[in-house]
């Protein structure tokens, strides 16, 4: 082949890997509104996240892009009046209350309990968790997550406990692990991949109206993070960008 074909070709290659590669991103800007900024700008005001995140050796960007949907969920009220309401109930009668949201990453203990297991059972790390039903180890549990350091740390813990189960998944790049983990964090990363990647796709039917209870998915959100801010969260930039 001539020279000039040869690097026409190799060109043409480059430019359809790309393309490949290159995420398509749904604009999000109107549907979000200004709690996505407040999300963001919450955790730029909150360096130590990023840090404390590039300490356990996981990427800050990836890692925070999971709750974000959370957090634009958060409302400061609601969390005050339905989750103090909620904790007794969950503390005095069981695992049938603990599924009410809970912080700025609206985790439930039914996410922390979960977390507490699987990382306990995996021996990832230094922390010890009581697991037994007991009023007690649900009255530590409902503490633990009315605390912002401690959510961070079951995101933590969550982040590597995914790491461990999919090491085998080859991401197409960061954004598209990113949505499968923000999938996860929403749907119950219990479940197994096969499940979580139907449920990235097709939106959430409320069964009893037929309509669509949200106008975008959780993976969509965690994608959009990843490509207009995540830059501001990687290797401690969060802690000098306006």
């Amino acid at each position: 082949m001539p020279f000039a074909l040869l690097l026409v070709a190799i060109c043409y290659g480059a430019v359809a890997a790309y393309a490949q590669d290159k995420v398509a991103v749904k604009d999000l800007t109107s549907e979000l509104g200004n709690k996505y900024y407040d999300a963001v700008d919450f955790l730029l005001k909150n360096p130590w996240m990023t840090d404390t995140i590039i300490l356990e050796k996981l990427q800050p960007d990836i890692a925070l892009s999971a709750v974000i949907p959370a957090m634009i969920r958060y409302s400061a009220l609601r969390d005050i009046v339905e989750a103090s309401a909620m904790r007794t109930l969950y503390i005095r009668s069981g695992r049938k209350y603990a599924h009410y949201s809970v912080g700025r990453f609206q985790m439930k203990p039914s996410f922390a309990e979960l977390v507490e297991r699987t990382y306990t059972r995996q021996k990832l790390g230094p922390y010890k968790f009581v697991i037994s039903n007991t009023p007690k180890a649900r009255s530590e549990r409902a503490r633990r997550l009315e605390s912002m350091e401690w959510q961070l740390r079951y995101l933590v813990m969550f982040n590597k406990i995914m790491d461990k189960r999919y090491a085998h998944i080859k991401w197409k790049n960061d954004e598209d692990k990113a949505r499968f983990y923000a999938t996860a964090f929403d749907v119950g990363f219990n479940r197994d991949e096969r499940t979580i990647r139907r449920m990235m796709t097709p939106r959430k039917i409320n069964i009893r109206t037929k309509k669509v209870d949200s106008k975008y998915r959780t993976g969509d959100v965690a994608v959009w993070f990843m490509v207009n801010d995540g830059h501001r969260f990687r290797g401690g930039e969060g802690s000098s960008e306006n």
